[in-house]
């Protein structure tokens, strides 16, 4: 009989010939992106869903992991009492609770011994059952007997905020938040580790870390993920050792994964006529066999279960979590002890769960700990609304983002001025006299021109100018339209549209020094650097390379300034002692300095590489690009776009952009430049490899792959996810 590879026509070992082979990377890639798109789909929809849930569970838990050191602050007169010598006996205690509730049935008593030098001490609470599950904590002063006051099991705000916290005000309130931390483990960081990681491990370290150069979306998503990966394993961890309280299978399986079970209350064997002894009989029992004791419960079910043991527990000061339980089991007749268990001698199963518990509510140490460790939790619970916030935000701007002519502002040319050879300046203000959007240094603006051109202009006036906006134009030789149109059509008086100024180029705040370097035009974002430098006080040296004196933008300018003295103009045509020594300049430059360089792209390859040979970090190079060489190719093959939300595919052909050939059908991806200079379309990416063709990622983004700029990049291989 032939072998099931011989039938079918496959090989039945390695070796394939390569149609097979290439057959089966597809198919394993399909499925791949495929299953990408489910993880997306189920993080996203999970998030905005179940999310709400989480998110009231973690807010309500910032004051839950406090509530024990709030509440003997806030509830003063009703927990503690000043110091005393003598007590009354735990019988007179019990006697005070039931007066109180006549109907009611005792459940147990806590006792909690003060510190040693402590001016007040804790007054010991008293449980009391009655009819219809109804429970009273009502709490006794030990020094006389007196009931200081009562309340429900849930009374008071700190204690409301828990029943709310986990959901103990319905029914299945438990199955909620059990099924919600499942959910958020599972899916909501599960998912969003599994989106997170980059394709790439020299990519893992930055992936980890925030990244200033983004704006918009992408700048909400860095922030989510990073945010996300460490608040998430920190709520992941409150989520995981809080499930025991919700489902009794997870308890009965984090004691089954220590191969052990739940301790059971022994039983015993009353006579006939045996009665209950007296109660400070067995606090004295318990105080003898635990010195030392710190919190002690004892359980009263004798009119319930007459055959069981009395079941005590009790936490040693010098115990490492507040869970660490010393297990007391007494004949409630006799007073023998009918099971004695010390926490150090417990099963690995029930110091696993108690562990979970302290580590759940914050108490996993001593004091110090004690007051320390709920600050990590409350970080991860203040991430979750954060988290919240820029998943619920990312999600809109994508659904709903606006065009770029929506956010257009009206302005007038009130000033235009020959600054240079072919070089204009063109003074922008609202028509109206109001003021204009702030903006940063490094700031620029699209200009829709004549016939639908638009283009990006640096803002070169001073940031402090909140009525006008100042840019600079070059008349380029070879120009595609644009600076042709600005000197050539625009006039003092005319109405331009323009967008709110946005920065891909901002300074590093807290640098010690900066290096500016201009080139030509390159001059307008690190003319306005150089003034919001100056401003503040902060150190730094402008070197501006220029063809001639007589090309020269805002020579007078700068010459009248107040830091002329750190700029050092380089001409082409001036004598060969000043002329530009980029590896002088970057050698001489402090190590800590910050490089800033903007002008031709073939200037600032230069400045760049030189600064690289000299092995400047990356984190510290900082450049923006104007326009960008041809990114067409003769080598370029259609590939597929698959819209993670929607699941659709459309094809991109050799001579198209992805943004022309969405658009074809019906999807708008904003842009600007069209070359990858600006970063206007940068658009998230969920699967694939992008064949990065931009100018405006760093080495750094581009390595991680999750964001391309689709006016010119393409992919290297057959589908490209994008996050449309």
């Amino acid at each position: 009989m032939p072998s099931e590879a011989a039938a079918t026509g496959l090989p039945a070992v390695s070796g394939a010939p390569e149609p097979i082979r290439q057959g089966r990377a597809k198919a394993k890639g399909r499925a791949r992106i495929a299953f990408r798109t489910l993880v997306l789909q189920a993080h996203r929809w999970t998030g905005l869903t179940f999310g709400f849930v989480l998110l009231f569970v973690a807010v309500t838990g910032i004051l839950v992991a406090y509530r024990p050191h709030l509440e003997p602050v806030v509830n003063r007169d009703l927990l503690t009492v000043p110091v005393c010598t003598e007590r009354v006996s735990m019988d007179a205690i019990a006697s005070a609770a039931r007066a109180a509730h006549p109907a009611g049935e005792l459940d147990y008593i806590r006792i909690t011994t003060p510190d040693p030098g402590s001016a007040r001490i804790p007054a010991v609470q008293v449980r009391v059952q009655e009819p219809g599950e109804y429970q009273h904590e009502v709490y006794v002063n030990p020094c006389t007997g007196e009931v200081l006051g009562q309340r429900d099991r849930y009374g008071g705000w700190l204690a409301t905020i828990e029943q709310l916290h986990r959901f103990r005000f319905m029914e299945g309130g438990s199955f909620i938040t059990g099924t919600n931390a499942i959910l958020f483990a599972i899916v909501l960081l599960g998912g969003g580790l599994y989106m997170w990681w980059p394709r790439r491990a020299r990519a893992l370290r930055a992936a980890a870390k925030f990244d200033s150069g983004l704006t918009g979306r992408h700048r909400t998503i860095n922030r989510h993920k990073v945010i996300g990966l460490y608040v998430g394993l920190i709520v992941l961890a409150s989520a995981l050792t809080g499930l025991p309280l919700a489902f009794d299978w997870y308890r009965y399986g984090v004691y089954a994964l220590m191969g052990s079970k739940p301790e059971k209350v022994p039983l015993v064997t009353p006579a006939a006529d045996a009665t209950p002894l007296p109660m400070e009989t067995y606090w004295r029992h318990v105080q003898a066999l635990v010195p030392n004791p710190g919190e002690t419960l004892i359980h009263f079910p004798l009119a319930r279960k007459p055959k069981e043991a009395l079941d005590i527990f009790t936490v040693t000061r010098d115990a490492p979590h507040a869970f660490a339980r010393t297990m007391v089991y007494l004949d409630p007749y006799t007073d023998k002890v009918v099971k004695f268990i010390p926490y150090e001698k417990s099963s690995a199963g029930s110091k696993l769960y108690f562990w979970m518990l302290s580590w759940h509510m914050g108490l996993i140490g001593g004091k110090t700990a004690n007051l320390l460790f709920p600050i990590v939790l409350m970080f991860g619970a203040l991430g979750v609304p954060f988290l919240a916030y820029t998943g619920v935000s990312s999600y809109i701007r994508r659904k709903f983002r606006s065009t770029p002519e929506s956010a257009r502002l009206s302005v007038q040319v009130v000033g235009k001025r020959a600054e240079a050879t072919d070089i204009c300046t063109f003074e922008l203000a609202d028509p109206l006299g109001n003021r204009l959007p702030t903006f940063s240094a490094g700031s620029h603006i699209d200009v829709h021109v004549a016939d639908g051109l638009v283009r990006q202009y640096s803002l070169c006036n001073d940031p402090r100018d909140t009525h006008r906006y100042l840019i600079g134009v070059l008349r380029v030789a070879d120009s595609r339209g644009g600076s042709a149109a600005m000197h050539d059509q625009v006039q003092e008086g005319d109405v331009l549209e323009i967008s709110e100024p946005r920065n891909h180029f901002q300074l590093a705040h807290g640098a010690k020094r900066s290096l500016l370097i201009a080139g030509g035009i390159g001059v307008t974002p690190i003319l306005c650097m150089a003034e919001r430098l100056a401003n503040i006080g902060a150190d730094f040296e402008l070197h501006y390379c220029t063809r001639s004196e007589q090309r020269t933008a805002f020579l007078q300018r700068i010459r009248a300034s107040s830091f002329a003295s750190r700029v050092h103009f380089h001409f082409d045509d001036g004598p060969q002692d000043q002329k530009f020594d980029v590896q002088a300049v970057l050698s001489a430059a402090p190590g800590d300095s910050h490089l800033y360089v903007c002008g031709p792209k073939g200037f600032m390859d230069h400045v760049l590489t030189t600064a690289t040979r000299n092995r400047w970090p990356a984190d510290r190079l900082h450049r923006e690009y104007f326009s960008s060489a041809p990114t067409g190719s003769a080598s370029d093959v259609e590939f597929d776009i698959r819209i993670a939300s929607t699941g659709k595919v459309y094809r991109v052909t050799k001579d198209q952009t992805v943004v022309a050939a969405l658009a074809t059908h019906g999807i708008d991806i904003p842009t600007s430049c069209a070359q990858g200079v600006c970063g206007t379309c940068l658009t998230r990416v969920i699967d694939g490899d992008p064949e990065h063709r931009d100018l405006y990622q760093t080495e750094a983004e581009r390595a991680r792959n999750d964001q391309f700029t689709p006016c010119c990049s393409r992919s290297r291989g057959p589908v490209l996810v994008l996050d449309l």
